[in-house]
């Protein structure tokens, strides 16, 4: 383009020229008032020129740039290439003087030929010199025009030009989803929407249906407007696979859809109607849940097909459906916020009502907003303001600050819920089976919520362990060292008034001794074992495994931090942790991935319960070693009679009989009760010859054996099988220890005595003890021949207790000698050192 050319193009617009051209269009166009009528197609024929010439400017504009920036890069090349030839022109004609003067001074033709020929050279590459030179001008020419192209396109007059027509697009675009809306919505009424629609659509309305399809396709070309249907399918593509988890825009024909609803929402719930209510949330979940359902079967057969067909396959008309009702209700939401927080019980319900609502739109109706992979609730108006989170989560806290205060301080917390025994089981007080229900059961005016699922259904893991910690775990702990406090409170107290007073009766000493005090420390067993079995139970749940799971594996991921504890765990085992003597430390990280999150806590309780029953075994121990002083003080076991007795049972003939008697583990059932003395003394008497008077118990083991008795029926009542065994064998064992060193090894007994002793154990203590009971067979050895004893080595020939205490002490038998002499005699639990202790506390044995 020639330079007038480009002057032309930038000269002002004239005026007058313009007016004169509008004139002539107008007088062209409509030369009558008839010619008006046009004016609808003519304006459309405008528009289309218009934007004809607006996307030529832009095409020129782009090709301009494009051209600029390649001839830009051109003309620097060609200027360097320019300057080389210059210098190199410079060259030849300085090489071409010097070549002619070479010339005038030869001579010879062969010299001029020569010089001829070069001659010619030159001026060939001169001429192609001149060539390239005269293109590099015409080329910087073409480049400043390029230039001022350039400079003209960022000129402010085209800016504006710019602005102006962008400004009729988007008017453009707006009048056409207006239209097209206004089109789509006359579709909806001919189908009665907001009416339900019964699927499939009956034959009358195939039309109205075929127009329904065609408005809804229409109106989804504004929001891909390309006219082709390849670039259609690549655009939305693109859309759907967007990085970033980016959520995708409502569909127009789905919001169109939606808005019906929403007004007939906000009718009901944001206005002064009745159904308006802050305590009520239920009922406006309920509504959209109801119209949820009715439609759903419209939108998941005939609106997902039309979008599919339309290239947006990856769109859910049901989810978007969905996502665009859901605005309604987290307004709603968002408006009661600041009400809800002044009112903790309809906070608290409004919340769990909102977490029931997302679960039913997550499980049932399955949705996910289009495009992302996870969508955290409705609830999130609540949980994702962190001050919004800490006010919910301080009302729970102190409602159940509040309902546990009530459940321990009423008057039977300390009570059995129910009286049915079951084997093998604690029964729980009524404190620790109301606390379980507390830590299940979130208590409100109207109803009873389960707990659990009040965090079980939050969807972010942080929400979950601050519940857990907070006020679960809280819980626990606070009931644990209540009971601590008790069961210590008990022990100094009895301790103290057994130090000051042995036998003390005072009413603080009745709460802390006998029946009444193990009645304490029972419930106190029974609310600590049954704490512990029940969260042992839930540990296994798979809500609590996985959020243990997650738990160790945020721990995990932090590598600069010890892993974090169990929740549930208790100051001691906090302290272990920091120590590094705690289940958790770096290096057992696999034992804390096959624990539960309960495993802290139920250890804790585990230990409240063995540190009970080890006071009562030393109750009921201590109370009766107390009862046994003076049978430990008696000194008539070397008498020589015992009530005429005549015996006439030796210690052999006898073994049948005592390997049927009453074993420790026989003897630890429930079915011990305060006749079996009477009953001993009886079986016994049913076994003895009519010849031969009945031994009875030492009168000082009345007034203890009843006491122990009575203890011991009113414990086979209140436990377990397996925890009664295990108290009654520690009891067992105490007063076996205290038996043994001091009456057997304190006191000389003769025959008789010995069978007073035995009868003692046999009839009054159930053969307490094994080596009690070896002790009772050594004792009643036959002072006489008349009893035979084998020989096991030699000879058959009598054997007295002088006999057997000389076998035992014959240093040249073999080694094995004494234990099979032992095992002969029925004894099994001593060995020779202690039989010849035992067999010592005769008076006749060296006789």
């Amino acid at each position: 383009m020639s330079s007038k050319g480009i002057e032309f193009l930038l000269r002002k617009p004239d005026e007058i020229v313009t007016e004169n051209h509008v004139v002539d269009f107008l007088n062209t166009h409509f030369k009558e008032l008839e010619d008006l009528e046009q004016l609808d197609s003519t304006l459309t024929l405008v528009e289309a020129k218009q934007q004809n010439l607006a996307q030529k400017l832009s095409t020129m504009k782009a090709e301009t740039s494009k051209t600029l920036n390649s001839s830009l890069g051109h003309l620097k090349v060609t200027e360097a290439q320019l300057e080389n030839l210059q210098a190199t022109r410079l060259e030849l004609e300085d090489a071409l003087t010097e070549h002619q003067i070479s010339i005038g001074s030869k001579k010879n033709e062969n010299a001029s030929i020569e010089s001829a020929v070069v001659s010619k050279e030159l001026v060939d590459d001169l001429i192609i010199l001149q060539k390239n030179v005269e293109n590099l001008l015409r080329a910087k020419q073409y480049l400043n025009v390029l230039v001022i192209a350039d400079e003209l396109s960022n000129d402010q007059i085209l800016k504006n030009l710019d602005g102006f027509i962008r400004k009729n697009l988007d008017a453009l675009w707006e009048d056409m989803k207006s239209r097209l809306s206004k089109k789509f919505q006359q579709t909806l009424d001919s189908l009665g929407w907001p009416t339900p629609l019964k699927i499939p659509l009956p034959n009358e309305m195939q039309e109205k249906k075929l127009a329904f399809t065609k408005a809804f396709c229409e109106l989804l070309l504004l929001q891909n407007p390309t006219g082709v249907e390849d670039r259609l399918v690549e655009d939305t593509e693109k859309i759907i696979t967007k990085e970033h988890n980016e959520e995708l825009v409502p569909l127009f024909p789905i919001q169109l859809m939606a808005e019906p609803l929403i007004t007939r929402f906000r009718y009901h719930f944001d206005t002064k109607r009745p159904t308006n209510r802050i305590d009520k949330p239920e009922w406006y979940f309920t509504h959209l849940l109801t119209a949820l359902h009715e439609h759903s079967p419209f939108l998941t057969e005939e609106i997902q097909v039309i979008i599919d067909e339309a290239g947006f396959e990856k769109y859910n008309a049901k989810d978007d459906f969905i996502r665009c009702l859901l605005t309604a209700v987290t307004r709603k939401l968002n408006q009661s916020v600041n009400a809800l927080v002044n009112s903790p019980q309809n906070f608290s319900h409004t919340v769990f009502e909102t977490l029931q609502f997302d679960q039913v739109i997550r499980t049932v109706h399955l949705y996910l907003p289009p495009g992302k992979k996870q969508w955290n609730g409705c609830v999130e108006v609540f949980t994702g303001r962190k001050e919004i989170f800490k006010a919910w989560l301080k009302i729970e806290k102190e409602f159940a600050e509040v309902r546990y205060n009530e459940i321990m301080h009423s008057e039977d917390a300390w009570e059995i819920e129910s009286e049915d025994i079951v084997d093998d089981d604690l029964q729980p007080t009524k404190s620790a089976s109301k606390i379980m229900d507390l830590l299940e059961l979130v208590t409100s005016m109207f109803l009873y919520i389960k707990y659990e699922r009040r965090y079980k259904l939050l969807p972010m893991f942080h929400n979950r362990i601050r519940f857990m910690v907070d006020i679960q775990a809280e819980i626990l702990d606070a009931y644990e060292k209540r009971i601590e406090s008790a069961v210590k409170a008990f022990e100094n107290l009895s301790y103290t008034i057994v130090r000051a007073v042995p036998n003390a009766a005072t009413a603080d000493g009745k709460s802390v001794t006998g029946i009444d005090g193990l009645k304490r420390l029972c419930r106190w067993l029974s609310s600590a074992g049954y704490v512990s079995r029940t969260i042992r139970e839930w540990g296994e749940d798979p809500f609590f495994l996985e959020l243990w799971h997650d738990v160790n594996v945020r721990a995990a991921m932090n590598t600069s931090s010890t892993p974090l504890p169990s929740p549930t765990n208790s100051e001691k085992s906090v302290s272990e942790e920091s120590s590094g003597t705690g289940l958790l430390k770096n290096d057992q990280q696999e034992l804390v991935d096959d624990g539960t999150i309960f495993d802290d806590a139920a250890d804790t309780y585990d230990d409240l319960c063995d540190r009970i029953q080890i006071l009562m075994v030393k109750i009921v121990s201590k109370e009766f070693i107390n009862g046994l002083k003076a049978y430990s003080k008696k000194n008539n076991w070397s008498r020589a009679e015992v009530n005429n007795y005549e015996s006439s049972e030796t210690p052999l003939n006898r073994q049948s009989h005592l390997r049927a008697e009453i074993s420790l583990e026989s003897s630890a059932s429930k079915n011990i009760s305060t006749n079996n003395t009477t009953n001993s003394a009886a079986s016994t008497s049913d076994e003895t010859p009519a010849n031969t008077t009945i031994i009875e118990i030492s009168s000082e083991l009345y007034t203890p054996l009843s006491q122990l008795t009575h203890v011991l029926t009113f414990l086979s009542n209140s436990l377990p099988s397996r925890i009664f065994n295990h108290v009654y064998k520690e009891i067992s064992k105490d007063i076996e220890d205290y038996l043994w060193e001091r009456v057997l090894m304190k006191s000389q007994f003769s025959e008789m005595g010995g069978w007073q002793f035995e009868v003692d154990m046999e009839k009054g203590l159930f053969m307490v003890g094994k080596r009690i009971r070896d002790a009772c067979i050594l004792l009643t050895l036959s002072s006489s021949s008349s009893d035979a004893l084998v020989d096991p080595d030699k000879s058959k020939k009598p054997k007295t207790i002088s006999q057997v205490i000389s076998f035992l002490s014959d240093t040249e038998l073999k080694s094995n000698t004494g234990v099979r002499i032992l095992e002969q005699l029925g004894v099994f639990h001593l060995n020779v050192k202690e039989a010849k202790e035992v067999i010592g506390r005769r008076i006749d044995c060296w006789n």
